[in-house]
């Protein structure tokens, strides 16, 4: 377990400055190096502090998301404790490791209610970890925000009233990218993909919208744990125009290059989500990535964020030490989870608005503080580096824009196409407004 240790109006009455917000972020930064512990002082009175649970893979599987959300995470809530905390009270992150294992990750949950007493939770890209959470969350109505898992159905089908999603998901990325990668690419796709939910899910939703145009969809399931694609390239239809591949980690990686050893680069174009090598630098992903066209949720390059959202993202990179190529400023080896760890720079921003708007003290006004932060409005500002950001009070559902990048020749991914939020919003499978 880790400890870490003027209230403001709400965002729908007053947006922080990019001056003010700028201004403070290069005091705390010249004064401090993230993570050291010796921040901007603010004297707080006798109130408690805000409880903030969170749960992260940080030992087991996913141990980059782990590791970047739980960074971004404490440097948000570093930050917000210079400028008063939330409401006037300071806020204390507890967290735990979710080992990647439900049940074990549902115990911590657990226990950060009963034992740390928390307020609210946060965290996670893991959809098993958060299913398991799910109905220890709706037992204790407490507001759970997941971190970037990706299963379409949790604000779908299996949503739980007390959970709150700002991220994409399978279903709005295919929103996202079939139309380009259908105009753009080619009409005839072969979806090589995990044989589990996300893979599954992934391939349905893209594959749906291909077919419904005109166009023809293959499906090929692998395991997620394969290390030989050969088998499963060589059943790629010989008129596939496009490929697209959905494995996570070193089987990502495996597919990348297997596809170029047998020369399917020559006569396809290969697509993916950034999900699939997100916190693998390029360099690692290696040659034979160039070429190939990832969709990205936030550039992970300095130099491909929209010029009107530089000065925010400076801000946040220079607050969470990561370089202008998406790298860890303290180890260049390691590369950021760009396209995910922003969630977890911007979910205690809106719970500091949301408290604040809505005058929450406890737990007896969760429900007044779901149905605030589930009409949230965000324009880009310092906290929403990544661009305006909508909530839909019905699914509990946020959304923004993404990206469709290419890998360059010198291994650099370069933004050709930025999707915007607006076509991205489909038509509310449920409505949670009356279950809470």
């Amino acid at each position: 377990m880790e400890k870490k240790s003027k209230k403001k109006e709400g965002i729908l009455k007053k947006e922080i400055s990019r001056r003010d917000f700028i201004k403070t972020t290069a005091l705390g930064v010249v004064g401090l190096t993230v993570g050291s512990g010796h921040f901007v002082p603010f004297t707080y009175g006798a109130e408690p502090p805000f409880k903030l649970g969170m749960i992260q893979e940080y030992t087991v599987g996913a141990t980059a998301y782990g590791y970047w959300l739980g960074k971004v995470a404490k440097a948000a809530v570093a930050k917000l404790n210079t400028e008063g905390g939330i409401a006037g009270r300071k806020i204390e992150l507890i967290d735990y490791d979710t080992k990647v294992n439900p049940a074990w990750a549902a115990s911590m949950f657990k226990k950060l209610i009963l034992e740390d007493k928390v307020d609210m939770i946060m965290g996670s890209v893991h959809s098993g970890v958060q299913m398991a959470c799910f109905p220890i969350a709706q037992q204790y109505k407490i507001p759970y925000f997941g971190g970037g898992a990706m299963t379409a159905g949790f604000t779908g089908k299996d949503a739980n009233p007390y959970y709150i999603r700002i991220h994409t998901h399978a279903q709005m990325q295919a929103a996202a990218a079939w139309k380009w990668g259908f105009d753009n690419l080619g009409k005839k796709w072969t979806f090589l993909v995990a044989d589990y939910a996300w893979g599954h899910s992934l391939a349905q939703e893209f594959g749906s919208r291909i077919k419904a145009a005109g166009g023809k969809a293959q499906d090929i399931f692998a395991p997620q744990n394969a290390s030989d694609f050969v088998p499963f390239l060589q059943k790629v239809d010989p008129d596939t125009e496009v490929l697209f591949t959905a494995f996570l980690g070193a089987p990502a990686l495996g597919v990348m290059r297997q596809s170029v050893e047998l020369g399917l680069h020559k006569r396809l174009q290969r697509f993916t989500v950034m999900c699939c090598t997100e916190g693998i630098g390029q360099e690692e992903v290696g040659k034979e990535s160039a070429g190939a066209y990832y969709l990205e949720y936030s550039p992970r390059f300095f130099d491909q964020v929209p010029k009107n959202l530089q000065a925010f993202e400076k801000a946040y990179r220079n607050a969470c030490g990561v370089t202008d190529e998406g790298k860890d400023g303290n180890n260049p080896k390691n590369t950021s989870c760009a396209s995910h760890m922003w969630t977890m720079w911007e979910v205690p921003y809106m719970i500091k608005q949301a408290v604040e708007q809505t005058g929450w003290k406890d737990s007896n006004k969760n429900v007044d503080f779901i149905k605030a932060v589930c009409n949230q409005k965000i324009k880009a500002n310092p906290w929403s580096p990544q661009g305006d950001l909508i909530m839909r009070e019905e699914d509990h559902q946020g959304f923004h824009d993404h990206y469709i990048s290419k890998v360059e020749p010198d291994l650099k991914l370069k933004v050709i196409e930025r999707i915007p939020k607006e076509k991205l919003i489909y038509e509310a499978s449920v409505d949670l407004r009356n279950k809470l």
